[in-house]
């Protein structure tokens, strides 16, 4: 039984571009390409306020299948998603299955540890990408997107959205950046989640600080730049608008990458709309 394959079935733009004269063949391309660039900015907007929203949402401290499900039924709804499952691969490269909606067997798969003898012998495709390293990818067949769960930088686990039909290759570019935008915030709320509580030597739980005490000790000033971060404000908006100099604005920038454990600018935001930092 396939690990993180089996299913239950196996704007309008306004402006300059909105005023384009009707008739001749160079007014017709216009036209195409206005509608273009009007059809991208949507895509884009649509992408920004979905990852927003479920941001947000994970504040309230969903369960893990409550994850899978929400992605299901609302986040990717609009695509027809069969299923959602996400797992942990541990450091004997054992996986357990984490969350799952839309799966007749997740009984048989919830919370188990499945050695990785067991889980990479298994003929699907999904298991098959991960055992060559391409991912994330789509299958051949196009009815499942693979995705990564990293924890800075490294491949901590594997999110898989199984779809009713096979998706077309128009489609598949939106929905691959979807997937990616919400697979962010999946990856830093389970990391805060194996982080937040340590094995004390008596065999008893002790908050573990280490992995964001940074968090705490950033200043107004850095507090300032990350809410800018969060608005989509470049280095230059901010330093015109903060009266510093650039390179003072991205010295603080690395500073609170380093006090945030993340890499760059996406990171940062998301992160502090986690943390309810701003």
């Amino acid at each position: 039984m396939p690990l993180l394959l089996e299913g239950r079935g196996g704007g309008a733009l306004t402006g300059e571009f909105s005023k384009v004269p009707t008739g001749t063949a160079e007014n017709c391309a216009l036209r195409t390409a206005a509608g273009s660039v009007s059809n991208l900015w949507t895509e884009g907007l649509f992408v920004v306020q979905q990852a927003r929203h479920f941001i947000d949402w994970l504040s309230f401290h969903p369960t893990h299948n409550e994850i899978a499900r929400a992605l299901v039924t609302d986040y990717l709804a609009k695509f027809l998603v069969l299923g959602v499952r996400f797992g942990r691969v541990n450091q004997d490269d054992s996986i357990e299955v984490l969350g799952q909606y839309g799966y007749g067997d997740a009984d048989n798969y919830q919370n188990r540890v499945i050695p990785s003898s067991e889980w990479r012998s298994l003929d699907a495709p999904d298991i098959q990408l991960i055992n060559a390293g391409n991912t994330p990818a789509w299958v051949p067949q196009s009815t499942m997107y693979v995705s990564c769960i990293r924890d800075r930088g490294v491949v901590q686990g594997y999110l898989i959205v199984e779809f009713r039909e096979a998706i077309e290759n128009s489609q598949k570019p939106l929905i691959t950046e979807i997937i990616e935008e919400l697979c962010l915030p999946i990856a830093l709320y389970l990391s805060f989640q194996n982080r937040s509580f340590i094995q004390s030597p008596l065999g008893g739980s002790t908050l573990n600080t280490s992995r964001d005490s940074g968090a705490g000790h950033l200043s107004v000033r850095q507090l300032s730049i990350l809410r800018g971060m969060v608005e989509g404000k470049t280095n230059h908006e901010l330093a015109t608008e903060m009266g510093f100099s650039v390179s003072t604005i991205r010295h603080e920038t690395m500073r609170i990458y380093q006090a945030l454990a993340v890499s760059d600018r996406k990171e940062a935001a998301k992160k502090a709309l986690i943390l309810s930092l701003i």
